[in-house]
């Protein structure tokens, strides 16, 4: 068995603990049919984040249009003038 494959036994066996674990609590907190969605749920991000890993060349082959023109730069003086300081709440008058 190669050090590849020992790693990979390694991730499948965490994985399938994770899984009966979510499930475990899921049954004891809420019940069996909650239990069997919170575990298939579990099951199904496993599968499809291994995919996304597996197959993310054939899925995204456009990247799509560049990032287009640079912004233009921030001005060192606001054209419109200095703005007003922000105005907070009235300060509370002291009782009589």
């Amino acid at each position: 068995m190669s050090p590849q494959a020992q790693g990979l036994w390694a991730r499948v066996l965490v994985r399938a603990l994770v899984v009966a674990a979510a499930g475990v609590m899921a049954l004891g907190f809420l019940g069996p049919g909650a239990a069997l969605l919170v575990t298939f749920l579990t099951a199904l991000t496993y599968v499809l984040l291994w995919a996304r890993s597996r197959y993310a060349g054939f899925l995204f082959v456009d990247p799509g249009p560049g990032p287009g023109p640079e912004p233009p730069e921030d001005p060192a003086v606001d054209p419109d003038g200095p703005t007003d300081p922000p105005r907070g709440p009235r300060p509370r008058n002291p009782p009589d």
